[in-house]
């Protein structure tokens, strides 16, 4: 139980990397995508969006345990998709992960993705895609209140310890 309680999440966008962190100790690494950069209509929130993954800090304040899903253009649901080896299949019914950024709830969850081809791309409607085997994972080695870091740092190092800059996706120059 004290493991749960040292648990952390830190995302950096440009990185598209999702990392578990029990104290200081990295637990995990899973490829990510992120929200698109641009700007779009979506019928569920009737107003035109900004797509992009918000950053901030916050934490896990939910799941959505077997989710509906709906098209977030046309608010229609939806029961199947057609995934990257261009089988259709039924949604899977893995928890999505609620959050809370900046002390506000705006929809932007960690959830899976049936298009693995995605990960490492701005793809999202600025919800957070994992693989489907990573978001199980994820699900049960980060419970309720486990705090979360969204970031957007350009200048990061590899394992080598040689500094890198990374591609600026949202245009930010930071």
């Amino acid at each position: 139980m004290e493991a749960f309680r040292k648990t952390t999440i830190d995302i950096n966008l440009p990185e598209y990397k999702i990392k578990v962190y029990e104290d200081t100790s990295l637990l995990a690494t899973y490829p990510i995508r992120i929200g698109q950069n641009k700007k779009k209509y979506i019928k569920m929130g009737d107003r035109l969006t900004d797509l992009k993954t918000k950053q901030g800090i916050g934490q896990i304040i939910g799941y959505r345990k077997n989710p509906d899903f709906y098209n977030p253009e046309t608010g229609k649901q939806f029961f199947v998709t057609r995934r990257d080896d261009d089988k259709t299949t039924l949604m899977p019914q893995i928890p999505w992960i609620v959050t809370e950024i900046d002390g506000v709830r705006n929809g932007q969850l960690i959830h899976p993705t049936t298009n693995p081809n995605s990960l490492g791309k701005a793809y999202s409607n600025g919800c957070i895609g994992v693989k489907e085997s990573d978001a199980w994972r994820i699900y049960y080695h980060c419970p309720i209140g486990t705090e979360i870091n969204i970031r957007y740092d350009l200048k990061v190092i590899d394992d080598s310890g040689t500094e890198f800059l990374l591609n600026d996706i949202y245009k930010l120059g930071v």
